[in-house]
């Protein structure tokens, strides 16, 4: 595994063994870990298995460890180390901050590195915590670019972490109980804690495993999976094919999602190397978002059979609602291939609902309902597992898996209500400006403010825009806070999620939630005064290709590849009067800029007719670096 990690381990326990991260992909982060004394209380052999799994991440990835220890006990804890050597070599120190002064009590400020630095909180819980003291702290994290995971030891006390760990919490929210042992929930957190640093190198993994195919099954969507890894067509093992790697590869070859993972050469055997592994969520986009194995020769005396895939032909048509008092409720229903399915109400959650609500041009959801479809349901193909995170313009643009064609549990259905009406207006207030302050927005009879947990740049971005304003200003900055606790504030609107490219807030989700309680506060925003004047192309081989460069502040900066894409590159070639844009490069593909980074994310349609139209974000602590600058190949205007 050639990883960079520099890991910081806070109070205690983890695994024996660890999956590790993908083969061949360079990251570089720093973890914090804080773990209560549950996995060890006053037995410290177990800190055996902390000492073997610290010691295995700094073997295999080079990783800088230090253990923080945390008892309500100190003094015997002091004392066991003092006469013992449990953690042989690993460095610790010992931990006199309970979970909450530690986390009100964490400062952080970016410092790029050689590398992609990515920032990531664990937190192993056992016992009753309070959480809401850590919200606001949380949020900022968060904020900051901090990805926080949790194990718990009691599966119901999930309901207090949801909006604690990051989102979706089915990759950053682990119970202990569900596995056979703490090794192995553990490796399932670190698999989850390497896909999140991993996230920083979407340029260098796709370039790495750049397409995927399915041959010999008679038609784009059927057959055996090959791909290009590193400039070489290969085979996918059968080993640890999944389901979830199922879904990932039909969504990207534009299918709908699959029917079946098949494996032992189903579709026949075929020379080439072999992949070992992708290891998926079922979310990602594209394979290479994966966790990727090592690629070896095939060894002819033992040859390894190969993975295969039926998916259905074509994906989502339409979308509607059904057995509703008018258009914007009822029964959800979409249709794959010409087939109308529904959703099981189980795994349909808020995000989902006001993405259908999006797609239907209504407003803010305000429920879901449940609908018990009795023994006709039986008739209905069930979509068992969505996951949207509210941001998508429509449920197309969601990960949607067919587990099975057995019925919803109970036969009950999602169904949902949208208001008639979105957010019609929206202002800062409280601020130096017009353009900085507290967020409200009028929906409906009446304004809201919005609650800060769930608002990012994103929808920073868009607000921006909508007042006229320049670019949305992030300060990544994270200070200590106080543990006290605030008067909490009340409103109806409980979220808004935005993509960043949106002309208005009425153009996201949102959902409604009448008086709920911002834990977190209420959501502040400050846009710039001004927006990106010029732009021009540095480094190419004409004026049409080059590190893109951007004018602010009365400067010339750089853009990071963050949000980079080809409708960013859209606009910068129609802006500098190139032809169409062919390629949106990252990873400072035109050698790295200097002085600095303006453009933290840009967020456009494509439509655009400059940069200073879209939605943007620029960050006084940048946390991008130099060799992450975008660039760009655009038309000659010659060949237009």
């Amino acid at each position: 595994m050639s990883v960079y990690i520099r890991l910081i381990l806070i109070i205690v326990g983890t695994a024996a063994h660890i999956e590790g991260c993908s083969h061949g992909v360079h990251s570089s982060a720093e973890i914090m870990v804080y773990i209560d004394r549950f996995l060890y209380g006053d037995n410290y052999h177990n800190l055996e298995t902390v000492r073997r799994f610290v010691e295995e991440m700094q073997n295999d990835a080079k990783h800088q460890v230090t253990l923080h220890l945390h008892d309500s006990n100190l003094k015997t804890i002091k004392e066991h180390f003092r006469s013992h050597q449990d953690l042989g070599t690993v460095r610790y120190i010992i931990q006199e901050n309970y979970i909450v002064n530690f986390i009100n009590s964490m400062t952080w400020k970016p410092q790029p590195g050689t590398y992609h630095t990515s920032y990531v909180l664990i937190l192993l819980l056992d016992g009753y915590h309070p959480y809401l003291f850590m919200k606001p702290k949380i949020h900022k994290l968060k904020r900051a670019g901090v990805e926080i995971f949790a194990v718990t030891f009691k599966k119901s006390q999930d309901y207090k972490l949801y909006e604690v760990v990051s989102f979706p919490p089915k990759t950053h929210l682990y119970h202990l109980l569900e596995y056979p042992s703490p090794d192995r929930a553990l490796s399932a957190v670190a698999q989850s804690v390497c896909r999140s640093i991993e996230g920083k190198e979407r340029s260098a993994k796709k370039a790495l495993l750049s397409q995927v195919r399915l041959a010999d099954g008679g038609d784009h969507c059927r057959g055996r999976v090959e791909l290009l890894y590193n400039n070489s067509w290969g085979l996918l093992s059968d080993k640890h094919w999944d389901r979830h790697g199922a879904d990932v590869i039909c969504r990207q070859l534009k299918c709908g999602p699959s029917l079946e993972a098949l494996d032992r050469d189903a579709f026949g055997p075929a020379p080439g190397s072999v992949l070992e592994k992708v290891d998926c969520t079922g979310d990602e986009h594209d394979v290479s978002e994966c966790l990727l194995g090592t690629w070896t020769d095939q060894d002819p005396t033992r040859p390894q059979q190969s993975a295969g895939v039926s998916c259905l032909s074509s994906g989502f048509n339409k979308v509607q609602l059904v057995n509703g008092s008018g258009p914007c409720d009822g029964i959800v229903e979409i249709s794959l291939n010409n087939t109308w399915n529904r959703f099981c109400l189980w795994s349909f959650g808020e995000r989902v609902a006001s993405v259908v609500c999006r797609q239907m041009g209504c407003g803010p959801l305000l429920k879901i309902q449940e609908n018990m479809v009795g023994e006709a349901g039986s008739a209905w193909r069930t979509v068992e597992e969505t996951h949207c995170s509210g941001a998508e313009s429509q449920i197309s643009e969601c990960s949607l898996s067919l587990w099975s064609t057995q019925p919803c549990l109970y036969n009950i259905h999602a169904g949902i209500v949208c208001s008639t009406s979105a957010i019609s207006k929206v202002s800062l207030t409280g601020g130096s400006s017009a353009c900085s302050g507290k967020v409200t927005a009028f929906q409906d009879t009446k304004w809201n403010i919005v609650p800060a947990m769930e608002w990012d740049v994103e929808e920073e971005a868009v607000l921006c825009r909508q007042l006229g304003c320049g670019l949305a200003i992030e300060r990544a900055h994270v200070k200590t806070m106080s543990i006290r606790k605030d008067p909490e504030s009340q409103t109806d609107l409980r979220s808004v999620y935005c993509a960043g490219h949106e002309a208005s807030l009425s153009e996201c989700s949102s959902v409604m939630s009448k008086g709920h309680t911002c834990e977190t506060g209420e959501a502040e925003a400050m846009c710039s005064q001004s927006g990106v004047s010029k732009v021009r192309l540095v480094g190419g081989n004409s004026s049409c290709s080059g590190r893109v460069e951007v004018f602010y502040n009365q400067a010339w900066g750089t853009v990071c590849d963050d949000t980079w894409d080809l409708f960013d590159a859209r606009v910068v070639c129609r802006q500098v009067g190139c032809g169409p844009a062919q390629r949106a490069h990252g990873g400072a593909y035109f050698s790295p800029g200097n002085g600095s980074i303006w453009l933290e994310k840009l967020f456009c349609n494509g439509t655009e007719s400059s940069l200073s139209q879209c939605g943007g974000v620029v960050s006084k602590n940048s946390l991008c670096i130099h060799s992450q600058d975008a660039g760009v190949i655009c038309t000659e205007n010659n060949a237009i």
